[in-house]
């Protein structure tokens, strides 16, 4: 199966070919919190081999060795559905939404 475009809230895995040439190695784990929520509901990469995790520029790049799975760390009923992850690189990328009141580019939370 391709890897494809997960899209799981705010959150966006995109497939890339390859990592930019100026990535730093920041770490690798057999799980990885993929996008922070101030509420603790954060989403989580789960795989059974260490992805690793490489950043350049204010951007996160993952490269997952075997299928993952992408889970919503909630209780409730408004929990993201849980996505498999293919073998890949992605560039992580979290939607912003222009905030009227403070006339800014902000991340969006859920």
């Amino acid at each position: 199966m391709k890897p494809q475009i997960i899209r799981h809230g705010e959150v966006i895995l995109r497939p890339i070919i390859s990592l930019p040439k100026e990535v730093k190695f920041e770490k690798k784990a057999k799980s990885h919190i993929v996008a922070h929520s101030e509420t603790g509901h954060h989403h989580v990469l789960d795989s059974v081999k260490n992805i690793k995790v490489y950043s350049w520029n204010g951007r996160t790049y993952l490269e997952v060795p075997e299928i993952g799975k992408l889970w919503h760390q909630k209780t409730g009923t408004d929990v993201h559905k849980e996505h498999k992850v293919m073998p890949s690189l992605y560039e992580v990328i979290i939607k912003k939404s222009f905030n009227y009141f403070s006339r800014a580019m902000e991340r969006v939370r859920d």
